[in-house]
């Protein structure tokens, strides 16, 4: 079975795993800034795609269909 424990905190996010090897459960930090190659994002967009590669939601480029994760400007901001 597999399950992901989310946990909102002051800068970002808690992931934890449950234990399956005997060695404790896994647990990682997501905040913002820079995350794996990619530069700038929010711990939002981070999340989102730790979730995707988690669960396998992305899918591949030979996929009639994938998921995206898509930033784009606010019509209303002013800059």
């Amino acid at each position: 079975m597999w399950s992901l424990t989310i946990e909102r905190v002051g800068n970002g996010y808690i992931l934890t795993t449950p234990d399956h090897e005997g060695d404790g459960p896994d647990e990682w930090v997501i905040e913002d800034g820079d995350w794996c190659g990619l530069v700038n994002l929010t711990s939002g967009e981070a999340l989102l795609w730790e979730v995707m590669d988690f669960f396998n939601f992305g899918g591949s480029k030979h996929d009639k269909q994938r998921i995206r994760i898509v930033r784009e400007e606010g019509e209303d901001y002013d800059s």
